[in-house]
C-alpha cells in the first residue's frame, strides 16, 4: 500500500471545501435585519410604527387619587420599495437541447446574483449604523474574544436598557483573525473551530462570515456587532407586479425575480464596529 505525502497534512478535500467557502458568496447581512411584510397597497413607502419605550413608572399616590395615564410614544423608520427583476431567454439551439435544466441552471443565476444584491444593499444600512470612527477594540491587529467583548459592553450600555449583542459580521480577514485567536487558546472551542472551519456560536453571539461585502474601514480585522431584535427591518413588498407585457407563457421566456426589499433601522444605536 502506498503511503500518503507527509508533506500533505491537510486532506486535499478539505483544502477544496475551504477554497470554495472562500469564493462563494455568503449572503447573511439580511438576517441581521428583522422580516416585515408590508400590507397589500401600501405604495411605494412604508413607515413602521416603533416604540420608543418611553412610558412613565408608576408612582406611589394617596387612596382615593386619581390614576395618570400615559401613552407610549411611538417613532416611525420608513422603508422605501426597490424592485429588481431578471429574466432569462432561451436560443433555439439550446431548447432543442434541454430546455428545462438550462432555465434552471439560468434562474438559480440569477437568484444566487439577486441574493448578492441584496445583500450588499443592506449592508450599506448596517455600514452606516457602525462607522469606523466609533469602533471599539485595542485595535492591535487580531480580532479576539476581548474586543468583540468590548463591543458587547458597549451596546450594554446605550439606551434607557441597554442593547444585547446576539449576531456579528465579520468578512475573511475577520474570520481568519478570530480562528487564529481560538487556535491559539487550546480548547474544546478551539480545536472544533480548527476542525470543520466553522467559527458557529459561542458567548451568546451567533458569528455569520460573508465574502460578499468588506468591512475593511480601517487596515485592521473588524466585526460589526448587532442586537437583531432591536436594530432594524427588512420590508418586503408582495405581490410585485412585473410593469411591462411582454408575455412570460412561452417556454423560452421566463422571469424568476420580481422583488422589492427595503431596510430601515428601527435603534440605530444596537449596531456596532470592532476593531482588532
Amino acid at each position: 500500500m502506498t503511503l500518503p505525502n507527509v508533506n500533505q497534512i491537510v486532506d486535499p478535500t478539505t483544502v477544496r471545501e475551504f477554497a470554495a467557502d472562500r469564493v462563494d458568496a455568503r449572503t447573511v447581512v439580511r438576517e441581521f435585519f428583522q422580516d416585515e411584510t408590508v400590507p397589500d397597497g401600501a405604495g411605494e413607502e412604508y413607515e413602521i410604527p416603533v416604540p420608543a419605550e418611553e412610558l412613565g413608572e408608576p408612582e406611589e399616590v394617596e387612596p382615593g387619587a386619581d390614576t395618570t395615564y400615559d401613552r407610549e410614544e411611538y417613532g416611525r423608520p420608513r422603508v422605501v420599495r426597490q424592485i429588481f427583476k431578471k429574466g432569462s431567454k432561451i436560443p433555439e439551439e439550446d431548447i432543442n437541447d434541454n430546455i428545462f435544466d438550462l432555465l434552471q441552471d439560468h434562474l438559480d443565476g440569477h437568484s444566487k446574483n439577486m441574493a448578492k444584491k441584496l445583500d450588499r444593499a443592506a449592508f450599506s444600512v448596517l455600514d452606516g449604523a457602525a462607522p469606523a470612527g466609533e469602533a471599539v477594540g485595542d485595535a492591535d491587529g487580531t480580532l479576539s474574544f476581548q474586543d468583540v467583548n468590548a463591543g458587547v459592553t458597549e451596546l450594554a450600555n446605550r439606551g434607557e436598557d441597554g442593547f444585547t449583542a446576539d449576531m456579528a459580521l465579520v468578512d475573511p480577514a475577520g474570520k481568519e483573525s478570530i480562528t487564529n485567536f481560538l487556535a491559539e487558546r487550546g480548547t474544546t472551542l478551539g480545536d472544533e473551530v480548527v476542525q470543520n472551519g466553522e467559527i458557529g456560536e459561542f458567548g451568546g453571539i451567533r458569528y455569520m462570515f460573508t465574502t460578499n461585502v468588506s468591512l475593511n474601514a480601517t487596515s485592521n480585522p473588524e466585526a460589526i456587532l448587532v442586537d437583531s431584535s432591536q436594530f432594524g427591518y427588512e420590508g418586503e413588498w408582495q405581490p410585485v407586479d412585473t410593469d411591462q407585457e411582454t408575455d412570460f407563457d412561452s417556454d423560452a421566456i421566463k422571469t424568476k425575480i420580481k422583488s422589492a426589499y427595503g431596510w430601515t433601522t428601527k435603534f440605530s444605536d444596537a449596531a456596532i464596529r470592532v476593531e482588532g
